[in-house]
C-alpha cells in the first residue's frame, strides 16, 4: 500500500480495463507513474552537465585509490565493475532481454506474470519483457528467449502480433544481495592533511534509473556527513 502515496494515480483496475487484455485475471492495479526513456534522458542529462561546466573522463581503474590524489570527494557508482574495484562478492549479474516493437496504438502499460511487460515508450516505440537470467554474463542473443518474450507479450495484449519488430537487446543488471550500498564509504589519507571522501552508490540491479533520485540524495548526504568528520578532526 506504500505505492499509494508515491504515485498520482493508484486503484484497483475495473472490469472495463481488464477487457484490454487475456487471462481470467482476479485482480489488477490501475496507476500513472513517469516515464523515462533512457536512450533520450541520458544524452540530454549529459549536455546539462557539460554546460554546467562537468568534465567527463574516461580511464581504467585497477583500484579507487588511484583517484585519492587527484580528487577530494570519489562517489563509486561502477556497478558491476565493483566486484573487482570493492572486492563486493555480493554483486551478481542479472542478464535481461526485451524487444523493440513499432505499436504506436499502446498507449499504456501492462505488467503480468514471468516478468511479461509491455511498456510504451516515444515515437510509437514499445518494449516487450522480459528475462532475469541469475548470475549469467552471456550478452549474445537468444533467438528462442525472443520467440518466448513475444508470445507472452501477445497472449497478454493480443493486438501486439501486428507490431512490427525493431530491435532485440540484451543486457545486464548490477544486482546485488542484501540490497544497494549505500551510505557507506571511508575517508583516505592522502598524506599531510589531504583526505580524500570515498563514498558508495552501487548495485541497483533492474532500478537505476528510477531509484537514481533518491540514492544520489543518500550519497550527498553521506558525503556531507563523513566531511564534516572530516572537518571536526582536522
Amino acid at each position: 500500500r506504500w505505492l499509494e502515496s508515491v504515485v498520482p494515480v493508484y486503484r484497483r483496475a475495473t472490469e472495463e480495463e481488464f477487457q484490454l487484455v487475456n487471462g481470467n485475471w482476479k485482480y489488477g492495479s490501475f496507476f500513472s507513474t513517469l516515464l523515462t526513456q533512457s536512450n533520450l534522458y541520458l544524452p540530454w542529462i549529459k549536455r546539462k552537465l557539460l554546460i554546467d561546466g562537468v568534465t567527463f573522463k574516461q580511464r581504467k581503474l585497477n583500484s579507487l585509490k588511484e583517484l585519492t590524489g587527484e580528487f577530494d570527494i570519489v562517489i563509486n557508482c561502477t556497478g558491476l565493475g565493483a566486484r573487482k574495484l570493492c572486492d563486493d562478492r555480493r554483486l551478481v549479474s542479472i542478464r535481461g532481454q526485451v524487444l523493440k516493437v513499432k505499436a504506436p496504438w499502446i498507449k499504456t502499460f501492462f505488467y503480468g506474470e514471468l516478468d511479461t511487460y509491455v511498456i510504451p515508450g516515444f515515437h510509437g516505440m514499445v518494449t516487450l519483457g522480459g528475462s532475469r537470467s541469475f548470475d549469467s554474463e552471456n550478452i549474445r542473443l537468444c533467438p528462442y528467449e525472443s520467440v518466448a518474450i513475444r508470445e507472452r507479450c501477445e497472449t497478454l495484449v493480443p493486438s501486439l502480433k501486428d507490431a512490427e519488430l525493431l530491435q532485440q537487446k540484451v543486457g545486464l543488471r548490477p544486482h546485488r544481495e542484501g540490497g544497494v550500498r549505500i551510505g557507506e564509504g571511508n575517508i583516505v589519507n592522502n598524506g599531510c592533511s589531504n583526505k580524500t571522501i570515498i563514498v558508495h552508490n552501487y548495485g541497483h540491479g533492474g532500478y537505476g534509473v528510477c531509484m537514481a533520485p533518491g540514492t544520489a540524495i543518500a550519497t550527498v548526504d553521506t558525503v556531507i556527513e563523513f566531511h564534516k568528520a572530516t572537518c571536526s578532526k582536522i
